[in-house]
């Protein structure tokens, strides 16, 4: 009864604690500091890093309370036993779940071979990122040096301008198939991942193909090939996955082999090429390793993964040369402005503002997660395995970690890409106690065996069921891929922007770069233009600095296209670039105007 009278008394302390923080929410104020970047912060007045504290604040309460309770009044010691790499146990591998592992990577080939390709209109905004700086590279071999870019070189410029290397060909059926196959490599990653756990586990085989099957067939539902959805997860985790998949493959490497370290310090450098908000992740995710190596008196490991990640730096350093100072200049301007220039500030929990109940979902999940897993360290009971637990303390670690990724901007699909890391814990715990619960179960041996057998067999035929297998689509996929990649571009835009690039081109012929002042990215590459600055996505330009720089690659620009389709998606280019706009009323006359885009010539 005491016991329970303690988890009663601490849950209401904990609930009590978030309601608390919840309320104290707004107080946390920091003072804005006027950096000329116009947008929702500055009009109210707010520091980029209040959602960061607020956020802290807000989730490490109720750990607070929780360890003052554990540790004060029941008088709990920290135990870190569990976390002794000398302790974990060695389970053996099982062939079979092996091949039910092929299998379900099987059935995630024909389901990416079954897909209708998209061929809806462009997204002349986001599109258009991976299509003009990828043109522009390919015309001069250019990268920072020729774009400024906003998420990552590889993202945004060297995956479509490799793909178009290969098939000689550029058109934005490719770069859409890109897309496709980076999901198809996450879903397949994500796979992997789960595998890696629950080979793991210490269940008998039939439990443990239950455990993978169920967990597998959750993950199906957090992300897919409707490439304008918001998922549960965006394929831009891969590197996060890839890291995850690594590290507890060498938790319980038999030989503790040393080699898979080596690709933590390359993922930790090369995620800054792939997504530079993952790559703040991705080391965190190092800090956090080398930290649990530490604990285990592992440190040839650690300077192992310091000298790989040294290495793999200067690589980079004199593989790339020039370009190395522009990516250092584009990514510490990133890191500094980006907020400022993307920004929507995090909704207040259980208010009635815009996204709130999303946010405040993801947040209590957070706490949880992160509860659950210091409780493990006061936990002296056997229930889960040493290596368990290192699972979910880390995965809890990496979803607290991606939270901070939808701080900058926090609209709905943002929070909601946060949240796929967290079902996957969930999924693991919880299904791991419903496994050793049935595992316990008082059945006669032959009963139970049918059973499970009965249990694997009906979730390999909901997953035949729920995966969309086309077989008309499969055996024509190379006829269908064919047709999609090389179909023109003029079948992916609207009446009117074909219209409008069927009127531009013989204006502007003679020109050999145009310069854009409007949101519609894509349009270098739709007139085959490259930009005439590396600004070609003036969205991500806000600081005086900034336009200043795009100002001084401007001094020889003849042809800017001055408005466009999507200058309303939030503040329009006149407003937010107010010194680049001067100049180009000073110095650019001449005015045209085709439907909803107006030129100014010099």
């Amino acid at each position: 009864m005491r016991l329970k009278k303690n988890n009663i008394i601490l849950i209401l302390l904990i609930t009590s604690s978030i309601f608390l923080s919840s309320f104290l929410w707004n107080k946390i104020i920091i003072p804005y500091n006027h950096n000329g970047i116009i947008g929702e912060y500055l009009v109210n007045q707010h520091h980029s890093l209040n959602d960061f504290f607020r956020y802290l604040y807000f989730v490490l309460t109720p750990l607070i309370v929780f360890l003052i309770f554990k540790i004060l009044i029941e008088k709990k010691k920290i135990n870190f036993l569990y976390l002794n790499l000398s302790n974990f146990e060695i389970p053996k591998n099982d062939s079979k779940l092996f091949i039910v592992n092929l299998l379900i990577i099987f059935l995630l080939l024909l389901e990416f071979l079954s897909i209708s390709f998209p061929i809806n209109e462009i997204d002349i905004f986001h599109e258009g990122q991976k299509l003009s700086g990828a043109y522009k590279s390919l015309l001069d071999g250019s990268l920072w040096s020729g774009s400024f870019i906003t998420t990552g070189i590889i993202n945004e410029i060297l995956g479509t301008k490799f793909f178009w290397k290969i098939l000689s060909h550029e058109s934005i059926g490719s770069m859409r198939f890109l897309q496709l196959f980076y999901v198809l490599f996450f879903k397949i990653s994500l796979i992997l991942l789960i595998y890696e756990i629950v080979k793991k586990s210490f269940f008998a085989l039939n439990l443990k193909i239950i455990y993978f099957l169920l967990i597998s067939l959750i993950s199906f539902f957090l992300i897919d090939y409707n490439l304008n959805s918001g998922d549960s997860f965006s394929y831009r985790d891969i590197p996060i996955i890839i890291f995850l998949i690594i590290f507890f493959k060498y938790l319980n490497n038999i030989n503790r082999i040393y080699f898979p370290l080596i690709f933590l310090g390359f993922i930790s450098v090369i995620t800054f090429f792939w997504s530079i908000e993952r790559a703040l992740i991705i080391n965190f995710l190092t800090i956090f390793s080398c930290i649990y190596l530490f604990l285990n008196k592992k440190y040839d490991n650690i300077f192992l993964i310091i000298i790989s990640i040294i290495f793999f730096w200067l690589l980079s350093y004199f593989y790339l040369k020039i370009e190395f100072s522009f990516f250092l200049e584009n990514t510490l301007l990133i890191f500094k402005n980006i907020s400022y220039v993307f920004g929507i500030i995090h909704p207040t929990p259980f208010s009635d503002m815009s996204h709130s109940s999303r946010a405040t979902k993801s947040l209590l999940l957070i706490i949880l997660s992160i509860l659950i897993s210091f409780n493990f360290l006061f936990s002296k009971k056997k229930k889960y395995s040493g290596y368990f637990k290192v699972v979910i303390i880390t995965l809890s670690f990496v979803g607290f970690c991606s939270y901070i990724s939808a701080l900058g901007r926090s609209d709905g699909g943002h929070i909601k890409e946060t949240t796929g890391i967290l079902f996957i814990l969930f999924s693991l715990f919880i299904v791991n106690n419903f496994i050793n619960y049935i595992d316990k179960l008082s059945l006669n041996k032959y009963f139970k065996s049918n059973l499970f057998l009965f249990i694997n067999s009906s979730l390999l035929i909901f997953f035949l069921l729920i995966i969309n297998i086309n077989i008309n689509n499969i055996l024509e996929y190379p006829k269908r891929l064919k047709q999609f990649v090389y179909l023109s571009d003029s079948s992916f835009l609207t009446i009117e922007q074909n219209k409008f690039v069927k009127r531009i081109e013989p204006l502007i012929k003679n020109y050999n770069c145009l310069q854009l002042f409007t949101y519609d990215s894509a349009l270098p590459y739709l007139l085959r233009k490259p930009n005439c600055s590396r600004y070609y996505v003036i969205y991500s330009l806000g600081s005086p600095k900034e336009q200043n720089y795009l100002i001084k690659e401007m001094q020889n620009t003849k042809l800017v296209i001055y408005t466009g389709q999507t200058d309303l998606w939030g503040y329009p280019p006149k407003k937010k670039l107010p010194l680049v706009d001067n100049f180009i009323n000073l110095n650019f006359q001449k005015n045209i105007k085709i439907l909803s885009w107006e030129i100014k010539f010099r």
